[in-house]
């Protein structure tokens, strides 16, 4: 037991910490919404304390699910949302798809770059390996993604969980297209990278390696 809560604590401070410095560099390049609040550098703590922040908080709030189950099923269209199961089973399934779908986009990213003729630097690099890994690695995420997202119908023996699985697929259509407008309404990519410590903007340089 001890074991478990220790890598509960583990892989939940591991993610906290990817989602602030993930919610640190969209708002440092202004690529999301109070992005003047979340690219803030503390001048003390030498860290973006207000995408800590959020990444702590906004969690915690959403595993208050935990306490909400609607008493009888809920139907919504095609998809059937079960009685007497939590939100947070939903979140929780759709945790596990946006890791995949995180990584492979990743991935993706890196194949389109070497396509448009962009070259690794640094110490490591994989060389003549680089696009066997990444057709590799693009094929298994693609697979494993599949594998999670397609609805089977077979999640839980009972009948009324029929269709839950959809909620996972819908979740990620509807991130995507609430990015994509965002996207098209913002055009976030045409802005000015930029971050704020304290009350001054600082060269980027000075705050990356923080």
């Amino acid at each position: 037991m001890i074991l478990v809560c220790f890598a509960f604590f583990s892989c939940g401070t591991a993610v906290q910490g990817a989602g602030a410095r993930l919610a640190f560099s969209y708002a440092r390049d202004r690529a999301i919404p109070g992005s003047h609040v979340l690219r803030y550098v503390s001048p003390r703590l030498k860290t973006p304390v207000n995408a800590v922040l959020l990444a702590a908080i906004l969690p915690a709030l959403f595993a208050l699910l935990v306490h909400l189950s609607p008493p009888k099923p809920i139907v919504v269209g095609f998809v059937t949302y079960p009685a007497n199961v939590t939100p947070l089973t939903a979140l929780v399934s759709f945790g596990v798809s946006g890791i995949y779908l995180s990584f492979l986009m990743v991935v993706v990213a890196a194949v389109v770059a070497r396509l448009r003729g962009w070259k690794s630097e640094g110490p490591f690099k994989l060389g003549i390996w680089a696009w066997p890994v990444l057709i590799g690695a693009t094929v298994y995420g693609a697979v494993m993604l599949a594998n999670i997202v397609i609805p089977t119908g077979i999640t839980s023996p009972k009948a009324e969980l029929f269709n839950f699985d959809w909620l996972t697929l819908l979740v990620m259509v509807f991130i995507c297209l609430v990015g994509a407008l965002y996207f098209l309404a913002a055009r976030p990519h045409r802005r000015t990278p930029e971050v704020t410590q304290g009350q001054s903007a600082p060269p980027l340089g000075s705050v990356a390696g923080h």
